[in-house]
């Protein structure tokens, strides 16, 4: 019997979405005639052939689909769990300020500051803008694009944002601590003998609120935090009583929720034996506050209130944080390795911990990244724990001074060393 392909796969035109008419009248396609036997057995034999063929087909494709996944999932792993040792120098510029020169990352900029000023400078050691000033001791807080800079123990204020100068002015008395929100206003802890002040003022130096302290009332003030807006203020007080210490935070807002209430408090919490020498805000609604036996979690978008506190049995050798987690160190203990990190995230979970043996300078949490630094070397930690990286200083210019990389998210560090360098590094 003499079948023709036309015929045989007339009935695959519809799955096929081919017009068969069409293609068979095209003069490059070849259509050939075959005999078909009707002998069963030979039948049979073909039918056999074409089933051979089909598995054979099928098992080569699910072996190269087999081997494709075990080669991405083999190249995922190895990226997954590869800790980076080496980088490239994409650039390198010299420098010519004073050793006493310190950089802070400040918005998409970092600002370099000594005790004769301060300027706005990019990647490339650009200069945005500079203001000259003459301080003893400058100190910066940093809010976002809004930063404060005052003279420890002197009365000088600067308030600087991106675009340069916000405003200035002067305390009638030495200035302990100074923290600044993002719109500019500026909170600072005044001293005066066995009288504190608490003062709150906008950029240009007027008086906003005032708070006089003693010790008797309560105590001497260890640390303050402004929320990101500039409504609510926090202040940790260490107060002391014959040979005991305890702890006395308030809480303040100069907002409407603060005017009917004395010296605008609006919470407070009191603890025993305990010191809170650290406390911050996270966003405008949450505050922690570290403690010598742990730390504490206030919640509130006025009033604030205690939320959760976790206790720890170790003593805290350094904290780290930024708007969702807060990390602390601790010592390795017998696990044999020099120190243990763990992360928590602000409702008090513990999301991650980590031991590690970097003899560490500075650790900071930077775009999801936990970065330690020394003068020779950093490391950086997903926040899985997983160790991304540890790079040696390998530049000769560099290796004497102090160097601070920052995180981006291509993972590149940016090397300021001082006073030779600054220079710019891809992992």
């Amino acid at each position: 019997m003499k079948i023709k392909l036309k015929e045989l796969f007339r009935k695959k035109e519809d799955d096929l979405d081919l017009d068969l008419d069409e293609e068979l009248n095209d003069p490059d396609i070849r259509i050939e005639t075959y005999e078909m036997t009707e002998d069963p057995q030979a039948k049979e034999e073909l039918w056999d052939k074409i089933k051979k063929h089909q598995k054979f087909v099928h098992n080569r494709n699910a072996i190269t689909m087999g081997l494709l996944f075990i080669l991405l999932f083999g190249l995922g792993t190895f990226l997954f769990f590869h800790t980076g040792s080496t980088y490239l120098t994409s650039d390198r510029i010299e420098r010519n300020d004073v050793s006493s020169t310190q950089y802070l990352e400040f918005g998409d900029y970092f600002l370099k500051y000594s005790s004769d000023g301060v300027a706005c400078v990019d990647s490339k050691s650009n200069t945005k803008w500079s203001t000259t000033y003459s301080m003893q001791a400058p100190f910066v807080d940093v809010c976002g694009t809004t930063a404060v800079i005052a003279d420890q123990q002197g009365m000088q204020v600067y308030v600087f944002d991106e675009e340069g100068l916000k405003g200035q002015f002067q305390t009638k008395l030495p200035i302990q601590k100074a923290r600044v929100a993002t719109q500019g206003v500026v909170a600072v802890i005044l001293a005066d003998d066995d009288v504190t002040w608490v003062n709150f003022y906008d950029a240009s130096g007027t008086l906003i609120a005032e708070n006089r302290t003693t010790i008797d009332d309560f105590g001497y003030p260890l640390d303050m935090a402004l929320s990101p807006d500039g409504i609510k203020m926090a202040v940790s007080y260490m107060r002391v009583n014959g040979n005991k210490i305890s702890t006395h935070i308030a809480f303040y807002n100069f907002g409407s929720a603060g005017q009917m209430e004395l010296n605008n408090q609006v919470g407070e919490l009191n603890v025993d034996d305990v010191l809170a020498p650290q406390i911050f805000f996270c966003d405008n609604s949450t505050a922690v506050a570290v403690r010598t036996d742990g730390f504490t979690v206030f919640s509130g978008s006025q009033s604030p209130k205690e939320k959760k506190t976790v206790k720890f049995d170790q003593e805290i050798i350094s904290t780290f944080h930024d708007g969702n987690r807060i990390g602390f160190v601790f010592d390795g203990g017998d696990s044999g390795n020099k120190y243990l990190m763990k992360v928590y995230n602000t409702g008090g979970k513990n999301t991650m911990q980590k031991y590690f043996d970097l003899q560490y300078n500075s650790i900071t949490l930077q775009k999801d990244k936990i970065v330690l630094f020394n003068e020779k070397e950093f490391a950086i930690y997903k926040l899985n724990g997983q160790k991304t990286g540890q790079i040696p200083q390998a530049n000769p210019e560099c290796a004497e001074y102090p160097w601070i990389p920052q995180i981006y998210g291509d993972h590149r560090g940016q090397c300021r060393s001082d006073p030779a360098w600054i220079a710019e590094r891809k992992l």
